[in-house]
């Protein structure tokens, strides 16, 4: 009695070539479709990141002079020495006459500040007020005029954060009124400036 080979079952055939092809090409597709897709909601947060931080500094940089320039009691002109941009105010509202200073400091991309007693001299150390700004002129004075009783300062600063694709930038045109003074000095508490 010769036996003949059994057939195998259609379960047990396994997978052709081309089947593999096929499944290992739609796979790829899919792979592509879902990294497109994680990249570009990397790059989303990354650049909602860096507008964020943008803001922040600009706020930051806001909240903290709006209460000083408002009581000056007196500004000067604002000044370039180098690269840098400078402008200085007076207040008294301590007791104590304080000159403040603040510098774009153009090279780092901060805005810094620092304060001493006026007629004293001027501390070599700067805060930093915000970080990542910068402007081709960051500081106008306008002196008290017959329209407008008080002499303003205004604020013009773009700050960035991020890189590349992600780069943002925020700008940010305010300006501040003395309340506390009708004239103003062009050169009080300028000594800061040759320091």
């Amino acid at each position: 009695m010769s036996r003949r080979p059994r057939m195998p079952h259609a379960r047990d055939a396994g997978f052709s070539l081309i089947e593999v092809v096929v499944s290992m090409s739609v796979m790829a597709v899919f792979m592509a479709i879902m990294t497109t897709g994680i990249v570009q909601v990397y790059r989303v947060v990354n650049s909602d990141e860096a507008v964020s931080i943008a803001q922040s500094q600009i706020n930051i940089a806001f909240l903290r002079l709006d209460r000083e320039i408002r009581y000056a009691s007196d500004m000067s002109t604002e000044g370039q020495v180098g690269a840098d941009w400078y402008v200085e105010y007076l207040t008294t509202y301590t007791g104590t006459p304080i000159c403040t200073e603040l510098r774009l400091h153009v090279a780092n991309a901060q805005l810094q500040r620092r304060s001493w007693t006026q007629g004293g001299t001027p501390p070599s150390t700067w805060t930093i007020f915000a970080a990542g700004v910068g402007d081709s002129r960051p500081f106008t004075f306008s002196a008290a005029d017959a329209t407008f009783n008080y002499p303003r300062l205004a604020l013009s600063l773009t700050a960035s954060s991020g890189a590349g694709s992600t780069a943002a930038a925020k700008e940010i045109n305010v300006t501040f009124t003395a309340m506390n003074t009708t004239s103003s000095s062009a050169s009080v508490c300028t000594e800061g400036r040759a320091s």
